[in-house]
């Protein structure tokens, strides 16, 4: 009997775990395929340092805070992540698209040195939210005893949906949005 008993007792064990709910499906997000990179042309006018971040967001949680019921609290989604931390995705994104200005080609390469200050969704209520990206820039001119130029932005997108994936799409958007204007500094910066 006990030989019997065994076999079927672990059936019935493997069959119950077949009717336990299963975990949500873990999504990872990147910053979407490029757009297409500024014009340029001629020798490289600047060195491009990783972008910096504060601790909070170093990993690769998607983060969002609750503005209408605690603002001063950050979480982030569960089941949904970057596929790298804000900052390295923000620094291969930088690299990829940042060509240099014609009126700087032939010059010393400077420093541009990127902080990212804020990368989150904020809800004004459960069902409305905005994507933040606040970020400053500092470029450092090579062989010269110039100062350095800072530069700070910030940018707000509405999100089509209260959720990751509309977090993601419109962080996405204010990156896209933010590189040109970082290329605009860029350029006047060698005038």
């Amino acid at each position: 009997m006990k030989r019997h008993l065994m076999p079927l007792a672990a059936a019935l064990l493997l069959g119950a775990c077949s009717l336990a709910p299963t975990a949500p499906p873990r999504a990872v997000y990147d910053l979407g395929p490029a757009p297409a990179a500024t014009a340029g042309g001629g020798a490289v006018a600047w060195r491009i340092a990783d972008v910096g971040a504060p601790p909070w967001l170093a990993g690769e949680g998607i983060a969002y805070r609750l503005a209408f019921r605690q603002a001063q609290r950050l979480e982030t989604y569960r089941d949904s992540f970057w596929a790298a931390p804000p900052a390295a995705l923000l620094t291969q994104r930088l690299r990829a698209q940042l060509a240099t200005p014609p009126a700087c080609a032939g010059r010393p390469a400077a420093l541009l040195a990127v902080d990212l200050d804020e990368f989150e969704q904020v809800f004004a209520s459960p069902t409305s939210s905005r994507a933040v990206l606040r970020l400053h820039a500092t470029l450092w001119p090579a062989g010269t005893s110039a100062p350095a130029l800072q530069q700070h932005w910030r940018l707000e997108r509405a999100a089509a949906s209260p959720d990751a994936p509309g977090a993601v799409q419109a962080l996405a958007q204010a990156v896209d949005e933010w590189l040109p204007q970082l290329a605009d500094w860029l350029a006047a910066s060698c005038r």
